[in-house]
């Protein structure tokens, strides 16, 4: 049984940087899983110091899983993986189309070709004889598009006209990083 916890905030600079300080001041050691959820981040982070726009509607999450050296080696194409579980989910749920940019983007379909539509970041942290291993993700639910990305960008709103629950998305993206051996 994986020892999970939840932490949802309403906003944040990035969930990212709050799961680096839990592991540093030793708050999390003992959960196997913690969740990280924003509904709001001013300072979200993409790959390589890219920023990830993080306005309000938008699912913005971290979820911190542990493992040690050994196993951590032994780990293959993490990101794809989890770009493939946000691609079903988003297939299974939402009936949208998608691709995956390797190694961490997800675009979704729509009447003027391939839009990004989440991204992930995943950062490792060695810390007291322990992997842990931070896996950000993002995904356009119903925020708004910043002009200077609208022809880049999209969000699921605008390709179904439906609202989602995020907080069922949480729970799919939680059960399956479950189900992945780290």
């Amino acid at each position: 049984m994986i020892k999970k916890f939840l932490i949802s905030l309403y906003d944040i600079d990035s969930t990212q940087n709050l799961a680096r300080d839990l592991i540093k001041k030793d708050y999390i050691q003992k959960y196997d899983m913690v969740t990280i959820t924003a509904k709001k981040q001013y300072a979200g982070r993409g790959q390589r110091t890219n920023s990830w726009s993080s306005e309000k509607g938008g699912l913005y999450i971290t979820i911190i899983r542990k493992t040690d050296e050994n196993n951590f080696k032994k780990i293959n194409n993490l990101s794809i993986q989890i770009a493939d579980i946000i691609s079903n989910i988003l297939s299974k749920k939402c009936s949208i189309k998608t691709i995956i940019k390797p190694p961490n983007d997800i675009y979704a379909e729509t009447q003027n070709g391939y839009k990004k539509i989440s991204g992930i970041l995943i950062e490792t942290i060695p810390y007291k004889n322990i992997r842990w291993i931070l896996i950000g993700i993002g995904i356009n639910f119903q925020n708004k598009i910043p002009d200077c990305l609208k022809e880049k960008a999209t969000n699921i709103y605008s390709l179904t006209s439906k609202y989602y629950k995020i907080s069922y998305f949480i729970q799919e993206i939680e059960k399956e990083l479950s189900n992945i051996n780290i």
